[in-house]
């Protein structure tokens, strides 16, 4: 059995993430959502300006590029089971 890696020092602090993954064609904003473990989180969708309102309401820290990398790395670790470095 495996073991679970956490990402850096992260407490469970209720610090709350967010990553951008896309903006689509309409100008809305495609976000991932966490709070605390940026490794579970939501898939959402708002517009522009909701986006911004709903990161401001909850003093959202948005994720680096490498923290994002990161959790991409453990979901395809928890998916496939692959232990390999990128």
């Amino acid at each position: 059995m495996g073991s679970v890696t956490p990402l850096g020092s992260i407490a469970d602090n209720g610090v709350h993430y967010v990553r951008v993954t896309n903006y689509d064609h309409r100008g809305n904003v495609e976000f991932q959502y966490s709070i605390s473990d940026p490794s579970l989180f939501l898939e959402m969708i708002l517009p522009k300006t909701a986006f911004e309102e709903f990161c401001r309401a909850r003093n959202a820290r948005v994720l680096s590029e490498a923290e994002g990398q990161a959790v991409d790395k453990s979901e395809r670790r928890w998916r496939t089971g692959d232990e390999q470095e990128d």
